[in-house]
């Protein structure tokens, strides 16, 4: 059984105006990544061998709440679909500990690549690059599409705005946050997650909840639905209370 930890918050934010209460209290400085027993084994798909296919690579993102369950995983990109099939069986039967920040359980997020060879079985990494960096040279059978690509921009249907926590702020204080985050092929936000330098970012982690709520007109390529990766930026700003 292999056990690591690895630290990625799911946050994401909407621009707002807000008031500007006391400060919060000072909570103790204790920090801990998500932690994932592997307590199942990815299997090589023996399958593969017969049509000369030796070795594959899959990204999956797991996100996981602030009680440990796994509430989300996205397979992002394959070489083969058996690979796939495998890495996500395995990732259904770990066991997780939610990340702590400042000695908190916090809702979590780690991008996870399989990486399969019929020598050596499997190895699991945590992916240090991000999806945006690793997309070229790779040759995948399945990834997501980028914005650019699309037949045209996905259109919101749902948006929620996010209630604002009192003392994050100061006056005339803004702040703005990059957000990135799937749209599957239905049109729903997937794993929105935000740099791991805006982990105890409390506007970020309000604004997750809203958005897991939004919701797109699916995205099209070439007419047809696919996943696709996006960013926004999203700003606060302090403003008097009335």
């Amino acid at each position: 059984m292999k056990y690591f930890r690895e630290t990625a918050l799911l946050w994401a934010v909407l621009i707002l105006c807000v008031g500007v209460p006391p400060a919060r209290a000072t909570i103790p400085d204790e920090n801990v990544g998500l932690g994932i027993k592997q307590t199942e084994r990815a299997i090589f798909p023996n399958g593969v061998i017969l049509h000369g296919i030796h070795s594959g690579k899959v990204r999956i993102v797991v996100s996981v709440d602030a009680e440990g369950n796994l509430v989300d995983h996205l397979v992002v990109s394959y070489t083969n679909a058996a690979f796939a099939r495998s890495a996500v069986e395995a990732v259904k039967a770990w066991t997780y500990e939610p990340a702590k920040v400042h000695g908190q359980p916090r809702a979590s997020r780690v991008d996870l690549s399989f990486v399969f060879k019929s020598d050596l079985n499997v190895t699991v990494l945590n992916s240090e690059v991000s999806f945006l960096q690793d997309i070229f040279g790779e040759t995948n059978e399945f990834q997501p599409s980028l914005l650019r690509d699309l037949d045209r921009i996905p259109t919101p249907v749902h948006v929620v705005t996010p209630l604002i926590p009192d003392g994050v702020l100061a006056l005339g204080e803004e702040r703005v946050v990059t957000v990135e985050f799937y749209i599957d092929q239905e049109g729903k936000v997937r794993v929105p997650a935000v740099s791991r330098e805006k982990a105890d970012d409390r506007l970020a982690a309000v604004a997750v909840a809203a958005v897991e709520q939004w919701r797109f007109e699916p995205p099209m390529r070439k007419k047809q639905p696919v996943l696709v990766l996006a960013q926004q930026d999203f700003r606060f700003v302090a403003k008097p209370k009335p």
